[in-house]
């Protein structure tokens, strides 16, 4: 196997530290979240940024729902499910009093599952019509 640097400081757009990273599940895109409030979308194919999600707090953590949404835990105890095209928040979630530490999301993306430092776990159903996700929780 042969990797190469492209560039070390090709996603050089935080300003505090880089909490969690994830590729989408096609294509090259990929999301990278971190303590300086923002989830940023990269292509990383031409190493630029596609659009950047505001937090209230730092990310902590990600997961991809497919190829165009993508949730984040927060320090602030809520999930986000954000569309990585517009970059817009369309849910967030509640349902912890602590920071988020995990997601997790079904293999068939119907299931995503958040753990929190708070010592809870919340399971959330997501249902996605047409451009808007729908999370019922389970």
């Amino acid at each position: 196997m042969l990797c190469r640097v492209v560039d070390n400081n090709a996603l050089a757009s935080h300003s505090d530290s880089i909490e969690c990273v994830g590729f989408a599940p096609s294509g090259s895109w990929a999301a990278v979240g971190g303590m300086d409030k923002k989830l940023i979308i990269w292509d990383i194919e031409h190493l630029l940024p596609r659009g950047t999600c505001e937090h209230e707090d730092g990310v902590s953590c990600l997961a991809w729902l497919g190829a165009s949404y993508v949730a984040s835990g927060c320090v602030d105890g809520k999930v986000r499910l954000w569309d990585s095209r517009s970059g817009k928040c369309v849910k967030t979630l509640k349902g912890h009093s602590d920071a988020i530490q995990s997601l997790s999301v079904s293999a068939n993306h119907d299931y995503l599952v958040s753990a929190s430092v708070d010592g809870t776990a919340c399971a959330f159903e997501v249902e996605i019509f047409g451009d808007n996700p729908c999370c019922i929780i389970a």
